[in-house]
């Protein structure tokens, strides 16, 4: 089965803050996009929201911090809360949404050339693929039809935030002084993707090891990782958010394959 992958980059911004001390203060910058996965039947939407943020430790005070709140599009109330009034140097924050819809039809030479009887059992069959697909209980919420609205749903976020020593103390390279991490995975959401997308694939841990190799996610190993936004420090902060999910899958994989077991 053809697999269509398009990626719109809606937003790519970097801004420098300087404090009135002169110091130079905290530096932000923030990606948005989408990644649209369609197959025959069904387009799945990824919606992308990445920001990273580095504050000059001679800029922090104690009117200064990263709380997660601060985020437009923030992590849960819990984690806001745990981080509320840390500060933080560095900080790196990844979340994913999705959402899907029916796949148009493109009618190609050979299906104009279709006669009539031929095209009413095209359209049968894909009327009857698509209130099959939708009948499955994940991919029926990544369409939204048990919600009010059309809203896209949960996928994963991660918020990576961390100190570094300063540099009388620091020992070799591991000058990490302190370092929070949080993350979570819809395994829900990973399990539509990969019903109505990457029915091969054997499990939800390598759909989202598939979505957190697309370029958006400005890892050390990203060709795009070395020029001058997505320099190394955010691509340190995403490889550790990078395990993390992928860790958190593993776990729900692990779970869900015990119960199975259990059941079985």
């Amino acid at each position: 089965e053809n697999l269509g992958i398009n990626w719109e980059q809606e937003q790519l911004q970097l801004d420098g803050v300087d404090d009135d001390s002169g110091v130079a203060g905290t530096t932000t910058s923030s990606l948005r996009g989408t990644l649209t996965l369609s197959s025959e039947y069904v387009s799945v939407s990824i919606h992308v929201l990445c920001n990273w943020k580095k504050t000059n430790k001679n800029g922090l005070n104690d009117e200064q911090s990263c709380d997660a709140s601060k985020h437009n599009d923030g992590v849960d109330a819990a984690a806001a809360a745990a981080a509320a009034g840390k500060q933080f140097q560095e900080e790196f924050f990844i979340k994913l949404s999705a959402s899907a819809t029916e796949s148009s039809t493109v009618a190609t030479k050979d299906a104009k050339e279709q006669d009539r009887k031929e095209r009413k059992a095209s359209k049968k069959l894909r009327a009857e693929m698509l209130k099959r697909l939708r009948s499955d209980h994940y991919i029926r919420k990544l369409f939204g039809d048990d919600k009010a609205n059309n809203d896209c749903v949960p996928l994963c976020e991660a918020l990576i935030q961390q100190n570094l020593r300063s540099s009388d103390r620091s020992e070799g390279t591991n000058n990490i002084d302190e370092l929070e991490e949080r993350v979570n995975v819809e395994d829900g959401t990973l399990q539509g993707i990969k019903n109505a997308i990457f029915s091969q694939c054997e499990d939800n841990l390598d759909v989202l090891e598939i979505l957190l190799n697309m370029p958006y996610l400005p890892r050390s190993s990203s060709p795009s990782s070395d020029n001058d936004i997505l320099n190394q420090w955010p691509s340190k902060l995403a490889d550790r958010a990078y395990l993390r999910l992928l860790e958190d899958a593993m776990f729900d994989s692990c779970e869900k394959e015990g119960e199975d077991e259990l059941l079985g």
